[in-house]
């Protein structure tokens, strides 16, 4: 009786670590970054509005910090740093062939680690505390949702005139 009993823990044992195994194919299908999203809205509207000859650029980044060079854009991703607690934007607009202006975007946050699970792992999120932007060209920018994580949302509006 004792064996059948041993036998029948080993069984249920064994078939609840296949049912733990079939429950997770191993693959991580969560997007491992969490990067801001801005989009651009016409001035005093809620009309969102593609800028062209926009040329973007991070402040104090090493290495490659050109997202942008002379494109149009009706949104662009603002990559943070996990090492620091603000990001400054360079955002040039092209206001014809020959003059650029330049607004600086700058955004502080406090990154922390978030544990997804198993597959995918840790990654960070970013809580945006306050944005500050010079007015040359952008009015004004919106924080909507201040939380950033690996989903796709829009975390800032920057509101520019329209010609």
């Amino acid at each position: 009786m004792r064996k059948f009993i041993t036998t029948i823990k080993f069984i249920a044992l064994s078939a609840s670590f296949m049912l733990m195994i079939a429950c997770s194919d191993g693959s991580c299908y969560d997007n491992g970054s969490a990067v801001p999203l801005a989009w651009f809205y016409a001035s005093g509207t809620s009309s969102q509005v593609t800028v062209s000859g926009l040329t973007l650029t991070a402040m104090g980044v090493p290495g490659d910090s050109l997202l942008l060079d002379g494109a149009s854009a009706s949104e662009v991703h603002l990559p943070l740093r996990i090492s620091t607690n603000d990001v400054h934007w360079l955002f040039s607009f092209a206001v014809n062939d020959t003059t650029m202006v330049t607004d600086t975007v700058s955004i502080a946050y406090h990154p922390y680690e978030y544990f997804a699970s198993v597959e995918c792992g840790a990654m960070y999120y970013f809580d945006i505390d306050q944005v500050n932007t010079t007015h040359h060209v952008i009015d004004s920018v919106k924080v909507c949702a201040p939380h950033v994580t690996h989903v796709e949302q829009v975390n800032l509006h920057i509101y520019v005139p329209t010609k």
